[in-house]
């Protein structure tokens, strides 16, 4: 018994046409291809999310070390800049 569905994607003809030319050189089908793409991103999407749920678990801990959202965000923000600032040193967690 086959498990695949079909489902229906809007794409930018852009998109397609680079799929169409993938699919051309690689010698497998778009949906072959577009199955595999998705599989990754879901998989990305997945491990990352778990990555940020761990770490939101851990920052609630007593003991954990954190940087301030404010100085965090200014410190990536003046990344590649002119006048980049120092990295933020971490601290214990204020109980809430």
């Amino acid at each position: 018994m086959d498990d695949n569905v079909n489902i229906t994607v809007r794409v930018p003809t852009d998109l397609k046409d680079r799929l169409d030319s993938l699919a051309r050189t690689t010698k497998r089908s778009r949906s072959e291809l577009t199955a595999d793409a998705l599989q990754r991103l879901v998989d990305q999407d997945n491990d990352e999310i778990e990555h940020i749920r761990r770490a939101l678990e851990e920052s609630r801990q007593p003991d954990a070390r954190v940087v301030p959202h404010k100085q965090a965000m200014a410190w990536i923000r003046s990344r590649g800049t002119a006048a980049p600032l120092p990295k933020p040193k971490s601290r214990r967690r204020t109980p809430a």
